[in-house]
C-alpha cells in the first residue's frame, strides 16, 4: 500500500513538472533561474515524459552517450550525454597512480572532447562527493573558459567547493539539487533520485530527451539498514521503469561478487566491540569521505567512554563540513584537538585518520613511522585499517601494517575482521536493479573490464540480449533513439597526468625514462674531443648511479675502454657533429652491460669539444 501511494505521490510530482516546463517556452536558453521547486530551467521544454515525439525537427536526432572515464579502472569516472546542440557531464573523477606511474600525482581523463564543445555544454551532474567522481572538476573549470552549472546534493556540493577554494576558483556555478527533483537544462530533462552508497548525499539520474530515455545509477548499493535511514528510492526507479528506460548505465565495480554486499550497520558492530575491548589506544584509518563510517568510529568511542582526536588535512575538513551540515552527529565534547592527546590516557582515546591506503605522507603512514608531529603509537595499541586497497595501493598498505605490526601493535583489517564494507552493489543486487527498472539496453561502467564482462552475463541471466548490452572502451560511443541503440564514432581519449604542478605534460616517454631509472639506474658517459682532428682528447669518465655493480672499478674501467675504443674508431667519420658518436657510444655500452649485468640503464654520453 505505501509503494503504491509513493508511486501516485511520484507520477502526481512528474505530472506537476511536465506542466510547468510548458510554461517555460520562453525563457533564455543559457539562463539559469532559480525556483522553489526548480533550480534550474530552461528554454526548450520536453513535450513528452516518455521522450517519443517532439517538436522543432529532432524527431530523427539520436542521443550520443560518450564515457570518457571509468571503463578502463577503478576511477576518473566521466560521461558525456549530447543531444542537438546541447551536451551535459556526469561526473568528472579522478583516478590515483599506481607503480606503472612513477612521480605521477593524480591520472585524469582526457575531456578534450568537451572542450571542443564547451559551448553546448548546459551543466555538470556530480552523482556523489568521492574524488573518482569530483576530482578532475579543478582542472576541467579551467580549461572550460566559461562558467557552468555544476550541480550536486548539498554534501556533494560542500566538498567540491573546498577543492575549488584550494585550487583559486570561486564564483562557481553550484546548484543544490534535492532527490525527487525534476531539472531542464537545455533539451535534457533531469530527475534525480536517491541511492545508498558509502557516502552520504549520492543519487543516481534520469535522463529525458526527444530520442529517448536513459537511467544512470551512479555509485551504489542496496542497504536495508543505512546509518542515515535513506533508503534506495524503490518508488522513483518503479515510476522511471513504467515512463520506460531506453539504457541502463549501471556501477559494475562489484560485479563479480556473490550475493548481496553487507550492510554499513555491520561495521559498527564490530567496531564497537573493538574498541571496547582495546587495552591502549585506538587507531582507526579510514577515507576522508566515509562520513557514516566516521559517525559509527565516534559512536563506539562515546560508548567506550573514549575521546576522538581527528588528524589528516582531508579527514579534519570533511570531519568538520558534515558536522555543519548536520550529516554527522556528534556530541561537541567528544572530539578534541589532536595537539592534546598526549594530555589523554591511551586507553581514553580513539585517533581518526587518513591513510587506509597507505600513501606514504598520510597521517597513518607517519604515525607508524614515528614521524607524525602529535601522535604516536606504542606496542599494544589498536589500529584498524577500515578500507578495502584500491587495485595498485596493495603492496603499500601491507608494508604500513607489516611496520604497524612490528611495533607491537594490534592490527585489524578487512581480512581479520569486518571493519569495512563496500559501498557499491554486488551481483544479487545489480539483478535486483535491472529487474526494477527493466532496461531494453544495458551499458556497464565504472569498473575494469573484467567487472564489465561480469556485469554482462548478470544481464544475460535477466534475459536481456547480447545484442542489447554494450561493452565500451573509453572514447567509444553509442547512440540512442527511439530505444535502438547503435554504435557511433570514437572520440579523442586518453589519460592526462599532474605532476606537481605540471598537468598533461607528463608522456609516456617520460613515465618509460623514469621506470628505466628505478629499475636499471642510469649511467653518464663524459668524452672529450679535439676538434682539430676528431680524435679523443682524454680518457673517457663514467659514471653509473642505480647500477647493479655500478662502484666496481674493473667494470668502470672496461666501460671506459669501450667508450674509448667508440671514439679511436670514430675518429675519421667525425665532422662536428656528435649525433652519430652519440649513437654509437649509447649502443656499445649497453650491449656491454646487458652482456656484464643483464641490466639495461638509461646512458647518456655526453661528448665536449676542446
Amino acid at each position: 500500500m505505501a509503494q503504491k501511494d509513493a508511486e501516485k505521490n511520484f507520477e502526481k510530482k512528474d505530472d506537476q513538472n511536465h506542466r510547468f516546463r510548458k510554461s517555460q517556452q520562453n525563457t533564455t536558453k543559457d539562463e539559469t533561474t532559480p525556483s522553489s521547486a526548480h533550480p534550474i530551467t530552461s528554454r526548450i521544454p520536453l513535450n513528452n515524459h516518455s521522450g517519443k515525439s517532439g517538436k522543432g525537427g529532432r524527431r530523427n536526432t539520436p542521443m550520443k552517450i560518450i564515457p570518457l572515464g571509468g571503463l578502463d579502472g577503478i576511477g576518473k569516472n566521466m560521461t558525456v550525454l549530447q543531444y542537438g546542440n546541447d551536451m551535459l557531464l556526469i561526473d568528472a573523477g579522478l583516478m590515483f597512480p599506481d607503480d606503472d606511474h612513477p612521480g605521477v600525482d593524480l591520472i585524469l581523463p582526457d575531456y578534450t572532447y568537451v572542450l571542443e564543445h564547451v559551448d553546448q555544454l548546459r551543466g555538470i551532474l556530480i552523482t556523489h562527493g568521492h574524488e573518482d567522481h569530483t576530482g578532475a572538476l579543478p582542472y576541467l573549470v579551467k580549461d572550460l573558459g566559461r562558467k557552468v552549472p555544476i550541480l550536486g546534493t548539498k554534501l556533494t556540493l560542500a566538498l567540491i567547493k573546498g577543492k575549488f577554494t584550494e585550487h583559486g576558483l570561486n564564483g562557481q556555478k553550484l546548484r543544490e539539487v534535492v532527490p525527487g527533483e525534476h531539472i531542464a537544462l537545455g533539451s535534457f530533462g533531469c530527475d534525480f533520485f536517491h541511492v545508498n552508497h558509502s557516502i552520504p548525499g549520492a543519487m543516481g539520474i534520469f535522463v529525458r530527451t526527444q530520442a529517448g530515455t536513459l537511467l544512470h545509477t551512479g555509485d551504489f548499493k542496496i542497504d536495508q539498514t543505512p546509518i542515515d535511514g535513506q533508503l534506495t528510492d524503490f518508488a522513483a526507479l518503479t515510476h522511471f521503469s513504467k515512463i520506460g528506460v531506453d539504457i541502463l548505465l549501471s556501477d559494475s565495480t562489484n560485479a563479480q561478487r556473490k550475493d548481496f554486499t553487507k550492510s554499513e550497520s555491520e561495521v559498527g558492530k564490530v567496531l564497537r566491540q573493538i574498541i571496547s575491548q582495546a587495552e591502549k589506544r585506538v587507531i582507526v584509518a579510514s577515507f576522508a569521505s566515509q562520513i557514516h563510517r566516521i559517525q559509527q568510529v565516534c559512536d563506539a568511542a562515546r560508548l567506550a567512554g573514549r575521546k576522538v582526536a581527528v588528524t589528516g588535512r582531508s579527514m579534519i575538513t570533511n570531519t568538520e563540513i558534515a558536522r555543519e551540515l548536520g550529516y554527522l552527529d556528534v556530541p561537541p565534547d567528544l572530539l578534541i584537538d589532536a595537539y592534546d592527546a598526549k594530555d589523554y590516557p591511551r586507553n581514553k582515546l580513539v585517533v581518526l585518520c587518513t591513510g587506509s591506503q597507505g600513501e606514504p605522507l598520510s597521517a597513518l603512514a607517519r604515525i607508524s613511522n614515528g614521524e607524525h608531529r602529535t601522535i604516536d603509537i606504542e606496542e599494544g595499541d589498536t589500529v584498524i585499517v577500515s578500507a578495502t586497497p584500491v587495485p595498485g595501493n596493495e603492496k603499500a598498505v601491507t608494508r604500513m601494517e607489516n611496520a604497524l605490526s612490528k611495533i607491537g601493535a594490534n592490527v585489524f583489517d578487512k581480512s581479520t575482521a569486518l571493519v569495512h564494507v563496500s559501498g557499491h552493489a554486488s551481483s544479487e543486487e545489480l539483478k535486483l536493479m535491472m529487474a526494477l527498472v527493466k532496461p531494453k539496453n544495458l551499458l556497464p561502467v565504472h569498473g575494469e573490464s573484467q567487472h564489465l564482462r561480469a556485469h554482462r552475463e548478470l544481464a544475460l541471466s535477466m534475459g536481456i540480449p547480447r545484442e542489447h548490452i554494450f561493452i565500451l572502451d573509453n572514447g567509444d560511443s553509442i547512440e540512442l533513439l527511439d530505444g535502438v541503440v547503435t554504435r557511433g564514432e570514437q572520440v579523442e581519449n586518453g589519460v592526462v597526468y599532474v605532476d606537481g604542478l605540471s598537468v598533461g605534460d607528463v608522456s609516456t616517454i617520460v613515465l618509460k625514462d623514469r621506470k628505466t631509472l628505478s629499475s636499471d639506474g642510469i649511467v653518464t658517459a663524459v668524452c672529450l674531443i679535439n676538434t682539430r682532428n676528431g680524435s679523443s682528447a682524454g680518457d673517457p669518465e663514467i659514471i653509473m648511479r642505480g647500477v647493479t655493480g655500478g662502484d666496481d672499478p674493473i667494470l668502470q674501467a672496461d666501460a671506459a675502454q669501450i667508450v674509448q675504443q667508440v671514439l679511436i674508431n670514430s675518429t675519421r667519420d667525425y665532422q662536428g657533429n656528435p649525433g652519430p658518436l652519440k649513437k654509437k657510444i649509447r649502443e656499445e655500452l649497453s650491449r656491454f652491460l646487458w652482456e656484464r649485468c643483464r641490466r639495461r640503464p638509461m646512458i647518456i654520453p655526453i661528448v665536449m669539444e676542446v
